[in-house]
């Protein structure tokens, strides 16, 4: 993986200078040696499977997304809807290329098999790379790639899920997944909410505040378990003491910051502020629960694939393509609009969305 991620663009000018560290082109990395790392993925050994989708992941974005999104992103939010028609083509597909590069994103979805029961770093691992790999990531200088590259990116996408159903139930199951954990969160806090306005001392206040603390408990069930202490940590790192440290913490801006993204329409920026902030707010209740709050909060922020941002592309992009007389490419990005509004319907639901739609 590592080969194949330093490698250079097969097309990447000859005339380049030389560094230090010696290159080589992506075509000296067989097809059938990304294959075989493939099946690595359903290794015995924890770190090989978890090092082998991350290496491919790196791979398909680095050689694949970002060649054949190439001229979309260089057009910019006007680009020509005939560069964006070009991409979803069967036509002009380079078939070594999609041969070599395009079955990655069915392995990554196909590892959502490993529960967290089974291997709880690797399913948090699986939402990493759909969040912030396969499409490049949103940080604060700006996003990787544009949101209409973003868009076709994800229609790519989900065009070779079809292919193989077993992939695209995984996919399904993964963001159901998002969709459950962020409903739990906004329960919980709207209960410990009505738990602070209760009388402090009163028997009604303690009935919420169990209440509350029993919804904390069944979303725990949607998150990785908190890590292991070290050996020269005192802090004991189990769930129960995690989930009352949390539950007591007397920072409101913690439940705050968590409430921002707790609805799939959050922004990007109210993303990347919480996985910012909550660290630093959470690190007074201990290395175990602040590592804890923050895989939950991964999981539970809209990441760069499906987000209210790419689903109000697909919804323009779906318009400009049957304007132009293509059916075909409008129904790829009525796949992605159909797709993540039957598990996140509120992306459907705003405004301009619908009456777009």
């Amino acid at each position: 993986c590592e080969l194949a991620h330093s490698a250079t663009s097969d097309d990447a000018e000859s005339g380049e200078t030389t560094t230090r560290r010696k290159t080589h082109p992506i075509s000296a990395v067989s097809a059938e040696l990304l294959n075989a790392v493939g099946a690595r993925v359903s290794s015995k050994f924890k770190t090989e499977r978890k090092d082998a989708i991350t290496g491919l992941a790196r791979i398909y974005y680095k050689h694949y997304v970002t060649k054949k999104l190439q001229q979309v992103q260089k057009g910019g939010e006007d680009v020509d809807i005939d560069e964006i028609l070009d991409v979803l083509s069967k036509k002009n597909m380079d078939k070594a290329l999609e041969d070599k590069f395009s079955w990655i994103p069915q392995k990554v979805f196909e590892s959502v098999f490993f529960s967290d029961e089974h291997d709880p770093d690797l399913r948090s691992r699986i939402f990493q790379i759909v969040d912030d790999i396969m499409l490049g990531t949103v940080k604060k200088e700006g996003a990787m790639l544009s949101p209409t590259s973003r868009a076709v990116g994800l229609a790519m996408i989900l065009q070779t899920l079809q292919t193989k159903e077993s992939a695209n139930k995984w996919m399904c199951t993964l963001f159901s997944h998002r969709s459950n954990l962020q409903r739990s969160l906004a329960s919980y806090l709207d209960a410990r909410s009505k738990a602070k306005e209760c009388e402090s001392g009163s028997a009604e206040a303690f009935t919420a505040d169990a209440d509350a603390m029993e919804k904390l408990e069944k979303m725990a069930a949607l998150c990785a378990p908190p890590p292991a202490a070290g050996k020269s940590s005192s802090e004991v790192g189990d769930l129960e003491t995690v989930l009352r440290k949390l539950h007591s913490a007397k920072d409101k801006h913690i439940f705050r910051i968590l409430s921002t993204i707790a609805t799939p329409t959050h922004s990007p920026s109210a993303r990347l502020r919480a996985l910012d902030e909550l660290p630093k707010r959470t690190k007074s209740l201990g290395n175990a629960t602040s590592s804890w709050v923050r895989s939950t909060a991964r999981r539970c922020a809209m990441g760069s694939l499906i987000n209210s941002e790419s689903i109000d592309t697909c919804i323009l992009l779906s318009q400009e393509c049957f304007e132009a007389g293509d059916c075909e490419a409008a129904s790829h990005f009525l796949r992605c609009v159909k797709v993540a509004t039957s598990i996140f319907p509120a992306l459907g639901g705003t405004k301009e969305s619908f009456e777009n739609l």
